[in-house]
């Protein structure tokens, strides 16, 4: 993800990216929110749907802290320090939206997955990638 855009999340929501900045030995987030741009909209609205709701309700939800955000297998990976039940399925939701969203633009058009090193494109990003791999 782009840091202007990282940069933003972090702005928004400092209680869940709060280990945005460690070390490596710290914590995972040391490396960022490693994910295309084209899913910034989607951790935010799973970010914003987190915080408003432990904002709410103190008392019933913990203080959600991302350890490690990032793509594996083409899919989004949230993982936390602290979540409870409910907050994994908000969660584990917007990691199931986000096998139909294209990691690059951000697309919910004919987006499907590459094979090899796996990641969630749309057609046109598709192309884009197989041209650079051919230059």
């Amino acid at each position: 993800m782009k840091e202007e855009l990282q940069d933003k999340l972090v702005e928004k929501y400092p209680k869940i990216f709060g280990e945005v900045g460690m070390t490596p030995q710290q914590s995972c987030m040391a490396f960022g929110i490693s994910v295309g741009d084209g899913w910034y909209w989607l951790i935010d609205n799973l970010c914003n749907c987190l915080q408003s709701t432990i904002d709410s309700n103190p008392d019933t939800y913990p203080q959600i802290v991302a350890a490690q955000v990032k793509e594996k297998f083409g899919g989004l990976r949230f993982y936390t320090n602290g979540a409870r039940d409910e907050q994994h399925g908000v969660i584990d939701f917007a990691e199931s939206l986000s096998f139909g969203i294209c990691e690059n633009c951000g697309s919910i058009e004919d987006v499907s997955q590459t094979k090899g090193w796996i990641v969630t494109l749309c057609p046109k990003c598709m192309a884009e990638r197989g041209k650079a791999r051919v230059e």
